[in-house]
């Protein structure tokens, strides 16, 4: 629309009864899913969407140049994520991340940082943001000290918001929890791209902030 363009209002998807979402944070996931996608379409006639961040689009390397460490190996054709099946990286109790996407990347990122300060954490990445397991999640979480949500949806009508009311309803306390989401705004072009949404650099602070450092 004009100058913007890469929208985020992933609620008009999530608000279609029926409609799966999926959102992949790397490629061998984006296998996973897109292979379960067409098994559920085929064998259960079901209609699927599937986000690609178009943020991970050329990105080969994490932590430096020619590290090579966000490149997958194809999983091959049998490889499926069925919905609801969560990824995590890390086992650290001081500090959960629970996320998708670009956020997974932005979120490894800040985790170095973190590390490096003493803080152990662990990185949750939905994978499905419709149909969410939130027991699983609520699993994923429960015995960590904090929990940190980081949602490059708008804040209105974001995932983060069902994920608060599911972590509350299991009986995690609201002041363990804080969200991380983009701004309710359009995303423009250019450099401005990034502006509303959130960066490395917010999940380090939130986290400290979280975590009273």
């Amino acid at each position: 629309m004009g100058i913007f363009h890469n929208d985020n209002a992933i609620a008009v998807l999530r608000d279609i009864p029926g409609l799966l979402v999926a959102c992949p944070s790397n490629g061998a996931d984006a296998v996973g899913l897109l292979q379960e996608a067409v098994r559920l379409a085929d064998e259960e006639q079901r209609v699927v969407v599937v986000i690609e961040p178009i943020a991970l689009y050329h990105t080969r390397d994490l932590l430096a140049e020619g590290d090579g460490a966000w490149c997958f190996a194809d999983p091959g054709p049998e490889h499926r994520l069925a919905v609801g099946e969560l990824g995590q990286w890390g086992a650290g109790r001081d500090l959960a991340i629970v996320t998708y996407g670009n956020g997974v990347y932005l979120s490894r990122l800040a985790a170095e940082r973190l590390q490096a300060e003493g803080i152990a954490l662990r990185i949750v990445d939905l994978r499905w943001l419709t149909a969410i397991d939130h027991d699983a999640v609520h699993a994923a979480v429960a015995d960590c000290a904090r929990v940190l949500i980081v949602d490059e949806c708008r804040r209105s009508g974001s995932p983060s918001e069902e994920l608060v009311t599911g972590l509350v309803e299991r009986g995690l306390d609201g002041r363990q929890l804080m969200r991380l989401t983009a701004e309710d705004s359009f995303i423009p072009l250019g450099r401005a791209a990034t502006v509303t949404l959130p960066s490395t650099e917010d999940i380090v602070v939130r986290a400290r902030e979280l975590l009273g450092r």
